[in-house]
């Protein structure tokens, strides 16, 4: 029987660890070592360590930022980085017959992917740019915070702990917030370059915000569509909005070029979600 390959592409903060948390209780086998929880990620990255660890360290290998937050292009593998990762494809083919994986960073080596893997099937995840980046932003703020409590003591504590919290947030966006835009815009062009290459039948792009009420669908699309064997879980038994990071106004510290792009892009990402899913995205009775 052929390995069945599912490739998750998405964005950094786009909820592709919840997708995967979800196709792992459905019994995709998303990694034999996975890693663990983590700020921002209360439940888990659920991102097998043998692409993390690889993507890591390609992109150090690169001398660029291991997070793979960056808005560029990342150069070809060298030769040898070719070879450790055909060889990690190889070993999971060789262990399992139905396997994925989740790491954003998949994202900026998803040329690679496509030669090294021409028959697997993709599931493209992406948020709305303004959520995405109000995420980042929370992120940013609780690495960078992490150990600082705001007010300890005193009159008008409530008061001054706002205030202290708006002005660091207010900092952040002034360093941050175009940056981020970019990351989203370059990520999902990248996904989109990428996909226009392949198959239409052999990917599948969804809009996380939908999922709550369309798991069904998407789950026959796996299992129908691309026959996988998979075991149904309701997402919304996974979903806490509780964690969800609250959307921050940012947009005064973003120049219009950057907003209209990232708009136009997410359009394009709506209307292919819409032609591509052949299954209706509607709430399952």
């Amino acid at each position: 029987m052929q390995n069945k390959t599912l490739i998750i592409a998405g964005m950094h903060r786009s909820g592709t660890s919840l997708i995967t948390q979800w196709l792992y209780r459905c019994g995709l086998h998303v990694g034999g070592n996975l890693l663990g929880s983590g700020i921002g990620n209360e439940d888990g990255h659920y991102e097998d360590l043998e692409f993390y660890n690889f993507q890591v360290q390609a992109l150090i290998n690169m001398q660029l930022p291991d997070s793979g937050i960056i808005d560029h292009p990342v150069g070809a593998l060298s030769a040898s980085d070719r070879e450790k990762l055909r060889e990690i494809i190889v070993r999971k083919n060789n262990t399992v017959g139905e396997w994925g994986w989740k790491d954003p960073r998949t994202c900026l080596f998803l040329k690679e992917y496509r030669e090294l893997i021409p028959e697997a099937y993709y599931l493209v995840v992406f948020r709305d740019w303004k959520t995405t980046v109000s995420s980042l932003i929370s992120r940013t703020y609780k690495v960078d915070y992490k150990d600082h409590e705001i007010v300890k003591k005193g009159l008008f504590k409530e008061l001054r702990k706002k205030r202290t919290y708006n002005k660091r947030i207010k900092q952040i966006c002034t360093d941050h917030a175009s940056h981020f835009v970019k990351v989203w815009t370059f990520y999902n062009q990248e996904i989109l370059n990428c996909i226009s290459g392949i198959n239409e039948e052999n990917y599948t792009i969804i809009n996380f915000g939908r999922l709550l009420k369309s798991d069904k669908a998407l789950f026959s699309k796996l299992n129908d569509g691309w026959q996988f064997a998979l075991d149904y879980f309701a997402f919304r038994d996974i979903y806490k909005p509780g964690l969800l990071s609250k959307q921050i106004d940012f947009s005064r510290f973003i120049d219009k070029k950057l907003i209209d792009e990232a708009n136009r892009l997410e359009r394009i990402l709506e209307q292919k979600a819409d032609a591509n899913f052949r299954y209706q995205l509607t709430e399952q009775v």
